[in-house]
């Protein structure tokens, strides 16, 4: 796999229909928002960043799977520059997809795989590396080439199809409860507290969250609050008053946890640290952000 510092924008830098690239930089802020005339698959590995689909913050996790399809704005914001970020992206063709897959997938797809379904999807895309491998080094035009490469692709979207079904199922329980936290983040959100306003056992509550978004229910609602206090000293609220009104109970908690997730203070991240390439751009995501929590 070849490593790119730019994506390209043009399908005519897709001569074979696809394009198979894996990227493993640091040091980095920011890829800004743009889109594609073909689809982009995104499988992220490492680091720590979080995704703009439109007009939605998608934070990544060790394999999120995204599907954006041609048009679809995107943007990729990176919350630690030291830490590397690995991920690979195939681009197809709309052509080449309708050839391999009946399937409509004209919609942006967000898929949290566990290690298993991960291990599956990164084995097909290793295999499908070889054959674009093969089809640069050799030119000839023997008769079968490009039906190789297909059938590969053709098997990464029969597993997307069977995770996205899976994923329908989930999505109820999760919707239902990401909801509850989202309205109640400045209450009290231990996990007796959250099972009882839905009424399930804890232990099942706890269990059903952490296969189903592949983070403990603690570690989901610690994440949340980060988030909000993020969006909040961006804003120029202050440390302390962000820490209360993103439902921290103590300010040594929230500072400890916001150093470990960011890798820096809220004091000095609050006095400058910029992430985003226009005011414009955060304050409106803030907004959007703030008005889901």
């Amino acid at each position: 796999m070849r490593s790119y510092f730019t994506y390209p924008i043009s399908a005519a830098c897709l001569p074979n229909g696809f394009e198979l690239n894996s990227f493993a930089e640091n040091n980095l802020r920011r890829v800004y928002r743009h889109h594609h005339e073909f689809y982009e698959l995104y499988f992220f590995l490492s680091g720590h960043a979080e995704f703009l689909m439109q007009n939605r913050a998608v934070p990544l996790g060790r394999n999120t799977l995204l599907l954006l399809p041609p048009g679809c704005s995107h943007s990729l914001r990176f919350l630690d520059e030291e830490s590397v970020y690995q991920r690979t992206v195939l681009w197809i063709l709309p052509e080449l997809l309708a050839g391999v897959s009946g399937e409509d997938w004209s919609e942006p797809l967000e898929l949290r795989l566990s290690e298993a379904d991960g291990t599956v999807i990164g084995q097909l895309l290793l295999l499908l590396d070889g054959e674009q491998d093969r089809l640069e080094r050799d030119f000839s035009e023997f008769e079968g080439r490009d039906t190789v490469f297909a059938d590969y692709i053709r098997l990464i979207f029969v597993h997307m199809i069977r995770l996205r079904e899976q994923s329908a199922v989930s999505s109820a329980f999760l919707r239902r409860t990401q909801a509850y936290l989202n309205a109640h983040l400045t209450s009290d959100l231990r996990a007796e507290t959250i099972a009882a306003a839905l009424h399930m056992g804890k232990t099942h509550l706890m269990r059903r969250f952490h296969a189903e978004s592949g983070v403990s229910l603690h570690q989901y609602v610690v994440k949340l609050r980060l988030q909000r206090a993020r969006r909040l000293l961006a804003r120029g609220v202050g440390a302390g008053e962000s820490a209360v009104q993103a439902g921290f109970l103590e300010y040594t908690t929230f500072y400890k946890a916001f150093l470990r997730e960011y890798g820096l203070s809220p004091s000095r991240f609050g006095k400058g640290f910029q992430i985003a390439p226009s005011a414009a751009e955060d304050n409106r995501l803030a907004g959007r952000i703030e008005s889901q929590a």
